[in-house]
Formats: C-alpha cells, sequence, structure tokens
C-alpha cells in the first residue's frame, strides 16, 4: 500500500479532486465537494512540489477537507439569509404584498379572485366591489387575505 501512495503524482491528486466534485454534481448534499477541492489543492501542490512526500500530501489533503468542512458549516451559521428561501409547497406566500384586479365581489367578507390559471379563495374584513385592486396582506390555510390597495 506504501508502495503505491509513494507513486501518487500530481495528476492523480487533480484527478481524484475532480472525480470527487463530479460525484457530488450527481449526488445531492455537499458532502465531497469539500474533500474534492482539498485534493485539487494538494494536486496543485504537489505539482509546485514535486518532492513532498506521500504522507505529507495524504495529511494535507485530511487536514485541508477537516478545514473545508468547518469553514463552509460556520459560514453557512453567520449567514444564514445568502440561503434562498424556498417556497415549495408554499405558492400563496409568494403573492404576498402583491396587487390584484377582482373579477367577482367579496361578499360577507369571502370571495374568490383569478391570479394568473388559477382561483383563489379570498377574504376580507370588508365587502369589496368587483374591479376593486386589493392588496395580499397574508396567507390563511389556503386563502389568500386581502385588503383594498388604496388602504395599504
Amino acid at each position: 500500500m506504501t508502495e503505491f501512495l509513494s507513486t501518487l503524482s500530481d495528476w492523480h491528486w487533480l484527478s481524484f479532486g475532480i472525480i470527487l466534485i463530479v460525484f457530488e454534481v450527481l449526488v445531492p448534499g455537499t458532502f465531497l465537494l469539500w474533500p474534492g477541492l482539498a485534493a485539487v489543492i494538494v494536486g496543485l501542490l504537489k505539482a509546485v512540489i514535486p518532492v513532498l512526500a506521500w504522507t505529507i500530501c495524504v495529511s494535507l489533503w485530511a487536514v485541508l477537507s477537516v478545514v473545508l468542512v468547518a469553514g463552509f458549516v460556520l459560514y453557512s451559521k453567520a449567514h444564514p439569509g445568502s440561503r434562498p428561501v424556498s417556497l415549495l409547497n408554499r405558492r400563496g406566500e409568494q403573492y404576498i404584498g402583491e396587487r390584484f384586479t377582482l373579477d367577482k365581489p367579496v361578499i360577507n367578507g369571502k370571495g374568490e379572485m383569478r391570479v394568473g390559471d388559477t382561483v383563489w379563495k379570498i377574504v376580507s374584513n370588508q365587502d369589496l366591489r368587483a374591479g376593486t385592486v386589493v392588496f395580499v396582506t397574508a396567507v390563511e390555510g389556503t386563502s389568500l387575505r386581502v385588503m383594498p390597495a388604496e388602504n395599504a
């Protein structure tokens, strides 16, 4: 085994890193990206300093992998807003803050409103005439809460 490890060149490390990064694309998560990046860094160092012993290369790869993973975790915790907020399975929330025109009146605080190709149930604190421009303020279950846009 030590004979094999002692014959590893910079191309082996670069290939190993690229293979790990390609597998990262195929497998969900980010657990192969950081060891792959560490292997690419070791490969570049081995290209610059060809006399690096295999023990140093393997140790450097292990340490870099841990440091890169820890750095990513710390960065993610320090910048939670940098991750996109998914509205998957929460379609109504994308309409909060938007204005729409009513096709039908709201009677007794309940009605319907067409948004794109979907008809939404709407609730309001007041009755509204057809043609009124409304502002979506919240989602309540499967209904959108609206108010007249002039009051928003």
